[in-house]
């Protein structure tokens, strides 16, 4: 009985067995010898590549969060070649789209090779001197140096030879297509290090003409641009760009940045790309033997088990109020453009608060950072302009200071008990010592404005009222009094000769004495401390240093780094990422009673001196 029960149950097993190895050899049949040569070509063409997902920039914010830069949305074409097929294949192809770009008014990238886009072909001069170099570098490894020196067509001839462009394509058609090729063949070469993309900002007509054309190895994706909602402040907050190779030497040391990484390069945009620069994802994607994309999908930290998707970078708040920010770039322009005199080259504005925050900074003449670097025939004026629009003059025009630096000489005679707030100086016209006593300038008697214009004098003057009539006389005598050391080291105290601290950067100048001269390889002579204690000689100053001196003159003697920097928000704002907080550089020790008495010089400059007329009919005193 048991011995049959046992023989039934193997008999059923074996019969499982012998179905379910059945249905696994039915399935393998079909998987390889039905449909294995499809499985196997799908297996083979099918490419699932990782790629980097750049994130969103911070968006840059004046002081009250309005909005100065921030993305745009756009889409741009991509072009992968190597699934593109053969020269028979990939030519037709990229003909295809370029005509669609013609049709479309496109631009597409062609700035490898400086040779002209219609016959007759010349060489044109459109590279830069890195631009060259790269070049240069590309006809030695393509070993096309000898073709290029016989001429632009010799050239074209030998590139449609490699590149096999059929005979029948137009000389034209030959050059474009060429030129992409070699926009693409120079980076596969390392020569050029930043992705090729082949058009920017492309609109939804040409987006749906390379649709329906189903072009292989085009891609279309959407990316983002900055957005200036200003026409002002272009010095301050700059721009972006792709990396040079001098970028790259420095941020290829610095965690999440790759060759083709979009940079800041200037202004606020590089002073504060750490803050906002985001944190790149990191995306893998399947496509078919079309190109076409068949899924996508974020990876994963190995450690971490967090998605690698791009963390959009933090939103800077700056010091500036755009608003004053206009109105001081007006000002400077139309008080400029009023002026007769044809040795106006420029100018600059500053506005600070008491503790180094600048409030406006304003550079004429400027430019628009809204069309400025999408014009190239606007942008190539600008560049060659005489008058320099891109240099910020409130950092890097170095002026002398003129009667503006007359202050610290009253300051630094007044603290160091050489004069006192009543003394009375003689204005003569010309600065003599009096009768009896040496004087050690010998013929150099320099004499007061007022004397050369009038002929006359101020006649005796205490230190305010020397400042409001700006009495060359009276500090000349201060500067005799004090000697060029003391007046090098107040100089320093207030900021000028020193770095500012500012995060944009700019000149430190310098101030006036024998080392200067020394290191200019002129010959300091004794007379030129009178120069000196007026402001002129060698003494050389940043509007922004004067701003700054000033601040820490009216703030009682406090000289703080100047800054533009305010905050830095998350992405989202809910989180402060780092706020700003004074910082202290120096102080100059002023008793409130020489305070007091060269505040009320300027007061009276401002009121009854000179320059009243610029300060008339204001709705607040000056």
């Amino acid at each position: 009985m048991e011995a049959r029960q046992f023989r039934a149950r193997l008999r059923v097993i074996t019969l499982i067995l012998v179905l379910v190895i059945a249905i696994f050899t039915a399935v393998l049949h079909n998987l390889q010898i039905v449909h294995g040569a499809d499985y196997r070509e799908r297996s083979v063409r099918n490419i699932t590549k990782t790629e980097t997902v750049e994130a969103a920039r911070g968006q840059i914010l004046d002081r009250y969060g309005r909005v100065l830069v921030s993305n745009r949305t756009v889409y741009q074409v991509t072009l992968d070649t190597s699934i593109m097929g053969e020269e028979a294949e990939r030519n037709p192809n990229l003909l295809a789209l370029l005509e669609i770009c013609r049709e479309e008014g496109v631009a597409w990238t062609d700035e490898v090779l400086p040779i002209s886009m219609t016959e007759p072909f010349t060489y044109t001069d459109t590279l830069t001197e890195a631009g060259q170099a790269r070049y240069e570098a590309f006809l030695e490894q393509m070993k096309w140096t000898d073709a290029a020196e016989q001429g632009p067509d010799i050239l074209l001839a030998r590139m449609r030879e490699f590149y096999k462009v059929d005979e029948s394509v137009s000389a034209e058609d030959g050059r474009a297509l060429v030129g992409v090729l070699c926009e693409v063949r120079i980076r596969s070469l390392d020569i050029l290090r930043t992705s090729y993309v082949f058009a920017k900002d492309v609109d939804i007509d040409f987006i749906s003409r390379v649709k329906e054309e189903g072009l292989v190895g085009v891609t279309i994706e959407p990316t983002t641009v900055r957005q200036y909602n200003t026409t002002y402040a272009a010095h301050l907050l700059g721009r972006v760009g792709s990396m040079y190779s001098d970028d790259w030497e420095y941020y290829k040391n610095i965690d999440g940045y790759q060759m083709d990484d979009t940079v800041g390069k200037d202004g606020v945009e590089l002073a504060f790309e750490s803050y906002l620069k985001g944190t790149a994802g990191q995306r893998a994607i399947n496509t078919n033997t079309d190109g076409k994309v068949v899924s996508q999908y974020w990876l994963t930290d190995s450690e971490t088990g967090e998605t690698l998707e791009p963390e959009p970078g933090g939103n800077v708040s700056l010091t500036i109020d755009i608003r004053l920010q206009e109105a001081a770039e007006r000002a400077l322009a139309n008080g400029i453009e009023s002026l007769e005199s044809e040795y106006t080259e420029g100018g600059a504005v500053v506005v600070t608060d008491m503790t180094g925050g600048v409030l406006a900074m304003a550079s004429y003449p400027t430019y628009d950072l809204t069309t400025i670097y999408s014009d190239t025939a606007l942008y190539n004026e600008t560049l060659n302009n005489p008058l320099e629009p891109f240099n910020n003059r409130a950092i890097n025009g170095l002026y002398s200071p003129g009667s503006t630096f007359k202050m610290i000489v009253g300051v630094a005679a007044l603290q160091e008990g050489l004069v006192t707030t009543t003394e009375k100086i003689l204005d003569t016209g010309r600065f003599r010592y009096p009768e009896g006593e040496k004087y050690p300038y010998g013929d150099y008697h320099p004499a007061c404005w007022y004397y050369l214009q009038y002929g006359g004098s101020h006649g005796m003057e205490d230190m305010a009222n020397a400042i409001k009539d700006s009495c060359n006389i009276y500090f000349y005598t201060m500067g005799d009094r004090l000697g060029i050391d003391l007046i090098g080291q107040y100089a320093s105290m207030f900021g000028l000769g020193e770095s500012t601290g500012f995060e944009l950067g700019g000149y430190s100048g310098r101030v006036a004495g024998p080392e200067t001269s020394e290191e200019l390889g002129t010959t300091w002579y004794g007379g030129d401390l009178l120069s000196a204690a007026i402001g002129q000689g060698n003494t050389q100053v940043t509007p922004l240093q004067l701003a700054n001196y000033i601040a820490t003159l009216v703030n009682g003697g406090d000289r703080y780094a100047t800054h533009i920097l305010q905050n830095v928000k998350s992405s989202d704002f809910s989180e402060v990422i780092y706020e700003y907080e004074p910082q202290l550089l120096d102080s100059v020790d002023i008793s409130r009673e020489n305070l007091e008495a060269v505040k009320y010089g300027m007061y009276l400059m401002a009121n009854e001196g000179s320059v009243r007329s610029a300060f008339a009919g204001l709705p607040v005193e000056v």
